[in-house]
């Protein structure tokens, strides 16, 4: 290594220690401040009502009035077993384009940007989750994901979308290097505008083709207590802490800007111990949700590597006894909006640039 590569390096070295150590002393002895969300101030929208005609409005004015400014419009498309191989557009379960394009126009007219987020799900579960697919024909798994991913990268070239998702969590796929790169490469000739993966908490730093996209993607559903602790702020924001530092190591390694795909918890006892447990039903507990909430602003707040956080989901019910991820109606939309609304309005054009 050359005199001049190896003070370059050290100097980088020694940028990220010192933000490490200027991050620990503000977000564990500073009192909350809020200040400075990262550009894009998303949230997730799922489209699951199985009514293609539903109106998305009334929660699209619930985020506008949260201070959102980016909405990640994320639709469903599925694999019968993850043993399977051929997607496919589920009769109830997956929306159909226009209903696509008309939930996009709705965020639009009311000022807010679109990250476009299609994602697989399983429709039996018997053989494990996305996670964990074992198609017994890889290429025509391949094959039929392309045609998938490829229909929403020409819908978003069209609308001229900012950012597409070209996949999500599928972990046990997503280290097929070439296979992914050669995907990548096919929605390149027909989109132009920014591409990431969301890839799983557990496992991002094992996916080896970040550097063929524009932002490094990961959902942050990582477990911040143990079952049955009842954390309070301080220790959520310890426990973010410990994965901030690891993601910033990770980040600064790839030279990629980050999204936080996905950040959500239950509003629900031990939501904190398995963000990730979708399907858990355990006692209500809305402040709970709240907390992890703002031990997320305290952490990610002022991080100038991070270029997006969506927030998990705003699509459901919501109200005081919703124990779903939804914030509607509860304590954590108001953390929200406190850190959302804090932020200078920049014009959406230089969000993405």
């Amino acid at each position: 290594m050359s005199i001049g590569t190896l003070v370059r390096s050290s100097s980088k070295l020694l940028v990220l220690v010192a933000t490490t150590v200027l991050w620990a002393a503000s977000a564990l002895h500073t009192p909350p401040v809020f200040a400075d969300p990262p550009p894009q101030r998303g949230a997730g929208l799922g489209l699951f009502s199985e009514d293609p005609s539903w109106s998305y409005a009334d929660m699209l004015d619930e985020m506008k009035r949260a201070g959102v400014n980016f909405v990640a419009i994320v639709v469903p498309y599925y694999l019968k077993t993850a043993r399977d191989s051929k997607i496919y557009r589920h009769e109830r379960f997956s929306m159909p384009m226009s209903t696509v394009r008309r939930t996009i126009a709705d965020a639009r007219r009311r000022g807010m940007e679109i990250f476009l987020f299609p994602i697989l799900r399983i429709e039996d579960e018997r053989y494990g989750w996305r996670g964990e697919l074992r198609p017994s024909d890889v290429d025509e798994f391949y094959r039929s994901y392309t045609d998938f991913i490829l229909s929403f990268a020409v819908l978003a070239e069209e609308l001229k979308l900012p950012i597409l998702s070209v996949g999500s969590e599928l972990s046990s796929m997503d280290v097929q290097e070439d296979r992914w790169r050669a995907l990548i490469a096919e929605v390149r000739k027909v989109y132009s505008g920014k591409l990431t993966y969301s890839a799983n908490w557990d496992h991002y730093h094992a996916v080896p083709f970040v550097d063929a996209l524009d932002y490094a993607g990961v959902t942050g559903y990582f477990e911040l207590a143990q079952q049955g602790q009842d954390p309070s702020t301080e220790q959520l924001v310890e426990a973010w802490r410990h994965y901030y530092l690891k993601l910033k190591r990770w980040q600064h390694k790839l030279g990629k800007p980050l999204i936080l795909t996905e950040v959500g918890y239950l509003s629900q006892k031990d939501a904190a111990a398995w963000p990730w447990k979708e399907g858990a039903d355990e006692p209500l507990d809305l402040e709970l949700q709240r907390r992890c909430y703002e031990a997320v602003r305290r952490v990610w707040d002022s991080e100038p590597d991070l270029k997006g956080l969506y927030f998990w989901n705003w699509f459901g019910w919501g109200g005081k006894t919703s124990k779903e991820y939804t914030p509607r109606n509860k304590p954590a939309a108001e953390e929200v909006s406190k850190w959302f609304k804090t932020s200078s309005t920049a014009p959406l054009s230089k969000v993405v640039p």
